[in-house]
């Protein structure tokens, strides 16, 4: 988890961290991968749900807060643009598109997901939110 704060996260890299989840619960619990037990099955046995992804979107939603509240570099880089020609093919997923896009999804502008930054009491409500809402 360390540096979570900064991952774009994409279907294929939640799968990743859900999939790393899984297996770590399988270790503590020593279910061994040929006993064919479901993860259903595995979450049930640990008594607990699914948190990593939960874990991750909470860091990255207050550090993003943390950085909209401040002007200085870090916000520049996070909503800066670069000068010049972009590269071709398909443009890249950035940071805040998915992180916008995983908590509201896609039922808010960026600049409206990043105006509601600058507010702290409502970025804790939203936050709050989201990290309680199943399948985020």
């Amino acid at each position: 988890m360390y540096g979570c704060e900064s991952w774009t996260l994409d279907k294929e890299t939640i799968r990743r961290i859900e999939a790393a989840e899984m297996w770590l619960l399988r270790r503590i619990l020593k279910i061994s991968w040929a006993e064919r037990t479901s993860n259903e099955e595995v979450l049930r046995r640990a008594g607990v749900k699914k948190e990593a992804v939960h874990i991750v979107r909470k860091r990255q939603l207050s550090f993003v807060g943390h950085i909209y509240r401040k002007d200085n570099l870090e916000r520049l880089a996070l909503t800066g643009r670069v000068q010049g020609k972009r590269d071709r093919g398909r443009q890249r997923v950035t940071f805040l598109h998915s992180l916008n896009h995983g908590v509201t999804q896609g039922t808010r502008s960026k600049t409206e997901f990043v105006r509601l930054a600058d507010d702290r009491e409502e970025w804790r409500l939203m936050t709050a939110d989201v990290c309680n809402r199943p399948g985020t």
